[in-house]
């Protein structure tokens, strides 16, 4: 009886981590799903209604410290999304009332989370992102 609930335990542990896996390699790939642009810059996207995620990446691998890496989206920058009909969608910043930070890296880039923006109805939105930022290496947003 004990050997049967040790291997159930391992089961459903192995299989929480292979959900885990699969939701951060999701995350990652669809980071640019619609598209991506220089800042400063603008894009067209064509979307349906629902969360669409903005990001923002630079060419260059982070360094860490322990459990956090040394980047972030730059204070400076603006974003802003347009739907066809001039309104202007409110982004909410990652965690908890905006108030967290989404940090990721990669081979030769470095990412965060500028935050979501709920689509209403599915559409053309334009996305606007400057002005330009000193010292940032190829600096661009992802829409995904």
């Amino acid at each position: 009886m004990v050997a049967v609930l040790i291997v159930i335990g391992v089961i459903a542990f192995l299989a929480f981590d292979a959900w885990l896996i699969a939701k951060v390699m999701r995350s990652r790939a669809s980071a640019e799903d619609y598209g991506a642009f220089a800042v400063p810059g603008e894009m067209n996207v064509t979307v349906p209604a629902g969360k669409l995620r903005i990001s923002y990446q630079e060419a260059y691998k982070a360094s860490s410290t322990g459990d956090s890496i040394d980047f972030g989206t730059p204070s400076a920058l603006e974003v802003r999304v347009t739907s066809a009909g001039g309104e202007e969608l409110a982004i909410k910043g990652p965690g908890f009332k905006g108030m967290g930070s989404s940090l990721d890296t990669g081979s030769d880039w470095s990412r965060s989370l500028v935050g979501t923006v709920q689509i209403p109805s599915p559409g053309t939105y334009t996305i606007t992102a400057g002005p330009e930022l000193e010292n940032a290496v190829e600096p661009k947003i992802l829409v995904g």
